[in-house]
């Protein structure tokens, strides 16, 4: 917490040798200290703001600096327009990404995206634990595992008395979160991706 600069100059005061030359406040050294501790008061408050600025979700000053020492996202994600709340929640993400290569860490990096999925793994029908109804799987399905996301696609459909001339029949947009999860899926698998509509 920072002082006042009245508390400053006491505490500047009260440090001067003992005499009365030097601890009279109307006098040329109370004009002097008071101007330090001035100083000193404005430097203490720029240092408390900076605590603020350690952590890119509060960072304001030093935001750029996080992004420039993070480098360009590999995924694109910082090429388009970004709001300052935008900028500091995808620093954030990069600055404390740790690995992991559980079915739980990839649930946490989708819900650090502000998206909700789940995830199957699959695995080689055996003759003998195979039951009637259940999807036949090729060897090496153990390798494959899908991310379900639930009404993250935006699909738009071209619709007679509401579309016109020269609108797209259908698009969707998809968001992000492939690149991201590529990124760190263990390299020896293969991911699926399963959406739902918006």
């Amino acid at each position: 917490m920072s002082r006042t600069s009245s508390t400053i100059l006491q505490s500047l005061f009260s440090k001067l040798p003992i005499g009365w030359a030097l601890r009279y406040r109307g006098g040329v050294m109370g004009v002097i200290l008071g101007a330090i501790s001035e100083a000193i008061a404005d430097a203490e408050i720029a240092a408390e703001a900076m605590m603020n600025e350690t952590d890119p979700r509060l960072a304001d000053k030093l935001l750029s600096d996080f992004e420039r020492c993070l480098g360009p996202d590999p995924c694109g994600r910082d090429n388009d327009g970004l709001t300052v709340h935008q900028r500091r929640q995808l620093a954030f993400q990069r600055w404390t990404a740790r690995g992991g290569q559980s079915i739980p860490y990839f649930v946490s990096i989708a819900a650090a995206l502000g998206v909700t999925v789940t995830v199957e793994e699959f695995w080689p029908s055996r003759a003998g634990v195979l039951r009637a109804g259940q999807p036949l799987r090729p060897e090496g399905s153990q390798f494959v595992w899908r991310v379900n996301i639930p009404g993250l696609v935006t699909v738009t459909n071209f619709r007679a008395g509401a579309s016109r001339a020269g609108h797209r029949l259908g698009s969707f947009e998809l968001s992000a979160i492939e690149c991201v999860l590529r990124r760190y899926k263990p390299a020896h698998t293969q991911l699926v991706f399963k959406y739902g509509e918006a």
